[in-house]
């Protein structure tokens, strides 16, 4: 009798685990019998058996721990006759999770569908607190607390007590099938002072990711759309699936509607976002009234995989006109780029079928003349590791251009090249390629003025050699470890491989510069070549001490015995020896960072280009400053000398609260660009984001413009990213 009475005893306390089930959506009694049936162990100074009542009594620290959950309490009694489990004094529950219960007195019915509890207090695991006077649980599935107060927000003593902000509510209903919880008559209070009153609301509860329903809203006041609220509503299609809507108002333009679909699957992703706005139409130049008419863009993406060989990818973005989506901050690209993609991975090999169109969103930009290059085609290929480690490689690529006005042109190229890498009895490192390639063109237009003109072929072959050298040293001097590179580069190509027929479609603009000094050519794409022989010389430099302090850089030059003119003027190559480029980066220690970019000439050491940042200041007080200046280079377009300067702060006030600014001003103009303030303050629980930005661009109906937005997010009411440039 003494076994069943104790069987009956430990059945009946394990039920106590509901507490536990408020927050985890529910469970069936069965399912707390099976976390009986492991290991479970009760102790406690007194255990009191009274036949005629037929209650077992457990008192005096008494602690109940079954499969990782521990309950506490000063006293547990178990009635047999009516199934009912009551715990009074200082009952404590802990999950796994390391979630935990506090009660004054629990009481809870086998069946787990009824009980109450005095002077609950929960908290969970992600921090989140619940406090209430009075627990009751009915149904097996409703929980209501009266007079509650809910917090994610952790407390410390040195906030008396106070949470950040709460929730303060006469009643707060739990449902644990659906997994909501409803407030009734309730007060946000932040820092302990009453901010907002609503009358009814509710929210998933926090063991729920993704739910249908609003997101935090975000206002804003802007010079060209007035004042701006968007409320978004997120619709939980399916596991995988969501949907999202953004409608928005503005008092100086009409509403908006941005639809925003994702879609995950086992092969691959898909993200579609599209928005309509009847607003004032776009003008290419500002003056007359503007009337209100349909304005949007859509940009999708994809990338899926389709065996182990294959992907597919897609891109599909467009605008209405050519400001839409900066008036509505939604993207400042210049250009829009559409694209199918099909790839082929195989060993060594890489294939390429895809078709490319673009949106140009500049004022001087003429749609017509911007090509489509469908179908643009890549093949290339590498042999296995042949005598001494060389390879031989296959590039090959068709390229069609069309446009709706002007010249279209068509490109079919091969090139066969042989590679050999080769290590020198003094550590040096030598690479060898040979290479011949061939390009044939159709061509249907003028090449000089990209206008209409006679069908003609084209085709020319180039042969090509390169050899480069480097000899990396190494060494360490005191805690300081450094390394030194010579490297030298020797190109040798044909002549006349560009002729003024074969139309310049992908090398237009070219920069030199320390990233492409040791590279077998300087142009970016295929239509030009360079010609003769070109010889690259440097000194690549590194070192490094334990404490952080680091300093890395290249210096370098191009020298051609006999230059052929394919370069513009101004571009440092133009001349048998070219500008010396390079490059300085200086760490001296965590509070300063240096880095210096320049090109300049030797005959008169005037500078090019010379770009100079600096980051430096304490972590708290951060300070960057960013130089660039540019000479003119007429025949790449850019008539005048470029310069400018950025400016920027970062104060970290305190650990939540951080405050930045930033400075663009055009020096060669003699005219600010932007200027724009960041406020962010962030801790566990809240989210404050304040952004001000003034640009004085002007572009179509865009004038100069100022930009006010913020952003508030409260954890568990809604979820919501607060982001800045001039806060990283």
């Amino acid at each position: 009798m003494r076994d069943l009475r104790l069987a009956h005893l430990l059945r009946g306390l394990v039920v106590a685990l509901l507490l536990a089930l408020l927050w985890t959506g529910g469970s069936e009694a069965r399912d707390l019998r099976e976390i009986a049936a492991g290991e479970l162990l009760l102790t406690a100074r007194e255990l009191v058996y009274d036949f005629a009542a037929r209650t077992v009594t457990a008192r005096g620290e008494v602690e109940l721990s079954t499969r990782g959950y521990r309950l506490r309490a000063d006293e547990l009694r178990y009635e047999e006759r009516t199934g009912k489990l009551v715990a009074r004094g200082a009952v404590e529950l802990v999950s796994p999770e390391g979630s935990s219960i506090f009660a004054e007195e629990l009481e809870v019915s086998e069946d787990l569908a009824r009980g109450f509890v005095r002077h609950i207090a929960a908290r969970l695991d992600d921090e989140t607190r619940i406090a209430a006077n009075l627990g009751v649980r009915y149904r097996g599935r409703y929980t209501v607390f009266e007079k509650a107060v809910y917090s994610p927000c952790p407390v410390c003593e040195a906030e008396a007590g106070e949470p950040f902000w709460q929730v303060r509510a006469a009643r707060v209903v739990h449902d644990a099938e659906t997994r909501t919880l409803t407030y009734e008559n309730a007060v946000l209070a932040i820092m302990g002072v009453p901010v907002f009153w609503l009358p009814y609301f509710s929210h998933p509860d926090p063991t729920v990711e993704r739910r249908t329903g609003f997101l935090v809203p975000s206002i804003g006041t802007d010079s060209e759309l007035g004042f701006t609220f968007e409320a978004p509503y997120y619709i939980a299609l399916a596991e995988n699936r969501d949907l999202t809507l953004k409608p928005m108002v503005a008092t100086r333009s009409g509403p908006k509607l941005e639809v925003e679909f994702r879609d995950l699957e086992p092969f691959g992703r898909t993200e579609v976002t599209a928005s309509a706005a009847y607003a004032r139409e776009y003008q290419r130049k500002p003056g007359r009234d503007r009337d209100r008419t349909l304005r949007g863009h859509v940009e999708a993406e994809g990338r899926y995989v389709l065996n182990e060989t294959d992907r597919l990818g897609l891109r599909l973005h467009l605008a209405s006109d050519n400001t839409y989506l900066e008036a509505y901050d939604i993207d400042d690209s210049d250009i829009l780029e559409n694209r199918l993609t099909f790839e082929r991975f195989s060993g060594r090999d890489y294939g390429l079928l895809a078709a490319y169109a673009f949106q140009g969103l500049r004022e001087d930009d003429d749609q017509g003349t911007i090509p489509v290059a469908a179908p643009l085609a890549e093949l290339r290929m590498r042999s296995a590791p042949l005598l001494w480690g060389s390879h031989w490689t296959i590039d090959a690529g068709l390229r069609a251009l069309t446009r709706s006005q002007g010249l279209d042109s068509r490109r079919l190229s091969a090139e066969l090249g042989y590679e050999l890498p080769m290590l020198g009895p003094i550590g040096d490192m030598w690479r060898l390629r040979a290479s011949l390639r061939a390009d044939l063109y159709a061509i249907d237009g003028d090449p000089e003025t990209l206008g209409g003109g006679p069908n003609r072929f084209e085709a020319r072959l180039l042969p090509g050699l390169y050899l480069n050298w480097r000899w990396p040293l190494v060494g360490t001097r005191g805690d300081w470890q450094y390394m030194v590179e010579p490297n030298l580069a020797v190109m040798l190509a044909s002549r006349g491989g560009n002729d003024a027929d074969i139309p310049d479609e992908d090398s237009v603009s070219s920069e030199f510069d320390e990233t492409n000094l040791f590279a077998p050519s300087r142009f970016a794409g295929l239509d030009r070549v360079e010609e003769g022989m070109r010889v690259a010389y440097g000194l690549r430099f590194a070192a490094r001490q334990p404490g952080g302090a680091a300093v890395n850089g290249l210096v370098g030059q191009l020298f051609q015995p006999d230059p052929a003119d394919v370069f513009p003027e101004n571009s440092g190559l133009e001349g048998r020896v070219s500008d010396v480029v390079g490059q300085l980066d200086l760490r001296p220690s965590p509070v300063l960072t240096l880095g210096y970019r320049f090109r300049f000439a030797p005959s008169d050491f005037s500078f090019r280009r010379s770009q100079i940042g600096a980051d430096f200041g304490p972590r708290r007080l951060r300070f960057r400053v960013n130089y660039l200046r540019l000479a003119d280079e007429p025949e790449a377009g850019f008539e005048r000398e470029r310069e400018q300067v950025v400016g920027g702060v970062r104060l970290g006030l305190t650990d939540e609260l951080t405050v930045g600014a930033e400075l663009r001003y055009d020096l060669s103009e003699d005219e600010a660009i932007s200027n724009s303030f960041g406020l962010l303050y962030r801790n566990p629980c809240f989210t404050l984001t304040l952004g001000l930005e003034r640009r004085f661009t002007a572009k179509g109906e865009l004038e100069d413009e100022t930009t006010l937005k913020i952003r508030i997010a409260f954890a568990g009411l809604g979820d919501i990213e607060a982001t800045s440039a001039l806060l990283p």
